[in-house]
């Protein structure tokens, strides 16, 4: 943290010297001491939807943080790097492309990103000629610093902490397919591995083997994300166990598990009705 100029770095209330010690006290021992770290953070970061300059800046200390099994409440640093990095996209935007996501992002020189911040904080000698532009580089900027540290989330699938493994599972779908992801995701039984599965754009029939395997699972969200990922891939050569696996699922008085870990902004419900659209229900 020594090396970074905070007072140059600018987020949503201002410059952010005080970046380091929020940063710090999402260790501390208190539990209320690093919810309003974590509440601080996220609002200096991340603003109805707007990512800023220090948004980039910070993510590599956070997923730092995240991949010390020491530090607590990593799976909240987890929803806070979903936050930052990929915003307000849902499912609808997979497969993701930053650049097609934010096109203005070049548009943009870094004088007119400071300028911007300046009047963004109400200093006279700034101006807002950057628009759009700014916040589509802020953005692709915070994306950009999380795919640079892929290969520690896919590390983060096979997590000892369950929630830190399904969230990373769910992070996998919104960055670019490695095949050492492919097989930390096929390497378990796990619903939010299936519906990363379900969204990659990966042509391998081990994916296909593995999803079919899971179809059978005792765990109910394990098997029926296995059945939603089948239908995404394949349509109307959906296989027929996972057909009526979905075809029940999407009886409207009938019982569901409960909504997977990483891809709760869409209802498990919401994915069986997508799932069956694909087949052409």
């Amino acid at each position: 943290m020594t090396g970074v100029a905070w007072e140059r770095v600018y987020g949503c209330d201002g410059t952010s010297e005080h970046v380091p010690d929020l940063l710090e006290a999402l260790t501390a021992a208190e539990p209320e001491t690093r919810a309003r770290a974590r509440n601080e953070l996220s609002a200096h970061l991340y603003h109805q939807g707007t990512r800023w300059q220090a948004s980039a800046v910070v993510v590599p200390f956070l997923v730092a943080l995240a991949d010390d099994p020491a530090t607590p409440d990593r799976a909240d640093l987890l929803r806070m790097l979903r936050k930052v990095a990929i915003g307000d996209h849902r499912d609808d935007a997979l497969p993701f492309d930053a650049r097609a996501a934010y096109p203005a992002a070049d548009a943009v020189t870094d004088e007119q990103l400071l300028r911007l911040n300046l009047w963004l904080t109400g200093d006279e000698a700034g101006d807002d000629e950057a628009g759009d532009a700014g916040a589509d580089r802020w953005a692709r900027d915070a994306y950009d610093a999380l795919a640079a540290h892929a290969g520690t989330v896919t590390g983060w699938v096979g997590d000892a902490d369950p929630a830190v493994a399904e969230l990373a599972a769910g992070l996998l779908a919104w960055l670019p397919p490695t095949p050492s992801a492919v097989a930390a995701l096929l390497g378990t039984a796990s619903a939010a591995a299936n519906l990363t599965l379900a969204h990659l754009p990966v042509d391998d029939p081990a994916v296909d083997t593995h999803l079919r395997g899971r179809l059978d699972h005792p765990d109910r969200q394990v098997a029926l994300t296995a059945a939603i990922a089948l239908a995404y891939r394949h349509r109307a050569a959906t296989p027929e166990p996972a057909l009526t696996m979905l075809a029940v699922a999407a009886d409207p008085d009938g019982p569901l598990p409960p909504d997977v870990p990483g891809w709760d902004d869409r209802a498990l419900r919401g994915f069986v009705a997508l799932a069956l659209a694909r087949i052409g229900w």
